[in-house]
Parts: structure tokens; C-alpha cells; sequence
């Protein structure tokens, strides 16, 4: 990714997170349960972080680091993403939230309204991983903690798409995945990823 920012094919960014020893952070640490993919437990995760102390805060990061900017927020959970919708919305971010249940035509219209600046933000729950093209993604919110580094590349990498509309992209780390991987340009051992040795970080 460092390359491909450095030769002009991916957008800069700035990265802002939680800090260490903060509430939200011990929440995510407090996660224990696993699912069948090795991943944390959606049940545990909307349990922990689908209150409104999280939402707001959630907000409040948005307010602060990313004011007026198109972005995709990903959510824990179903009743997470739309609850996160409505609270942006409700005090003046117009959001969506899109997941499984919505209908493919539905869905259609709500990301080509999202294009042409109808809607702010996206808050979506794993659609949005991989698959998506919308260049002029201003903002990138993590609010779903994960274990899959494959996952955290791909969510951040929704905003690194290059275009003449924007000079960098925000991510917005709610949850410290950086302290799991790393930023994104980080260099990665890739061959002891794989071999199940580490969770892809370059060793010192």
C-alpha cells in the first residue's frame, strides 16, 4: 500500500484512533467470544458496542475529524448500522444503513444516491468490505473490531481509491485496530501470515 500511495495509484490518508488506555478500547479488549470464522462473536460485539454512549461517540469522531465529508462507516451488526443512521442523521449526517436485508434495487439506488452526494455516509454491515467503487470516498470509519487482517485492509482501502475530488482520505479507527496490525502502509511478512505464524505484521 506505502508503494502504490508513493507511485500515485492509491490516495494519502490520515489515521486517527482511540487511545490505548480509553473506555472504548477496553470494551473491544473486554471481547471474548469467537465465531466460526476465528473472528469476534457478532452477538458479544452488538452486546458490548451497540449502546448509545458508543453511538454518540461514534458521532463525535465524525463531527471532529471529518465535518461535511462522504464516508462508509462499518457497523457490528444489523441493528448497530441502523442505529448508527439514525443517530447521525437525526443530528444532521445524512446516513443509510445498508446490509443484507436490503433489497438489491434498493440498494442500487441508496449507493448511487450516496455518489452524487444525496447521501453523506453509508453505514453498512460486511457490504462494503470488498466489491465497492466509489472513488470519492472522503472518510473511512471503523467501528466494527476484527481479528481478519484481510478484512481491516479492505475496509480502509474503501477510501484509498484515488480521485480528482479529494487530496487524502480520513480513517477514523473507533476500535485500535491499528494496535492489531498496525496502519495500513505498515510493511507485512506476508509468508509468516500465511503460514498462520503471525497476523501479517512485518517482524522488527
Amino acid at each position: 500500500i506505502a508503494e502504490f500511495i508513493g507511485r500515485g495509484w492509491l490516495s494519502s490518508f490520515d489515521y486517527v484512533s482511540i487511545r490505548a488506555n480509553s473506555r472504548e478500547q477496553r470494551l473491544v479488549d473486554s471481547l471474548k467470544k469467537r465465531g466460526a470464522d476465528g473472528d469476534y462473536q457478532v452477538k458479544e460485539m452488538n452486546a458490548v458496542l451497540n449502546q448509545e454512549t458508543g453511538i454518540r461517540q461514534l458521532y463525535e469522531s465524525v463531527r471532529r475529524y471529518a465535518a461535511g465529508k462522504k464516508g462508509i462507516v462499518y457497523a457490528v451488526s444489523i441493528a448497530h448500522a441502523r442505529q448508527i443512521a439514525a443517530y447521525y442523521s437525526l443530528h444532521g449526517v445524512e446516513s443509510v444503513a445498508i446490509d443484507s436485508r436490503t433489497p438489491a434495487l434498493e440498494r442500487k439506488e441508496l449507493v448511487e444516491d450516496f455518489r452524487r452526494g444525496k447521501i453523506s455516509v453509508l453505514v453498512n454491515v460486511d457490504i462494503f468490505s470488498e466489491g465497492f467503487d466509489c472513488p470519492d470516498v472522503e472518510f473511512v470509519q471503523l467501528a466494527r473490531p476484527t481479528l481478519s487482517l484481510a478484512k481491516y485492509l479492505q475496509q480502509v482501502g474503501r477510501g484509498l481509491r484515488k480521485s480528482d475530488n479529494k487530496e487524502s482520505c480520513v480513517l477514523i479507527d473507533n476500535v485500535g485496530l491499528h494496535r492489531i496490525f498496525g496502519l495500513p502502509v505498515r510493511d507485512r511478512d506476508w509468508e509468516a501470515m500465511f503460514e498462520g505464524r503471525m497476523a501479517g505484521n512485518a517482524q522488527p
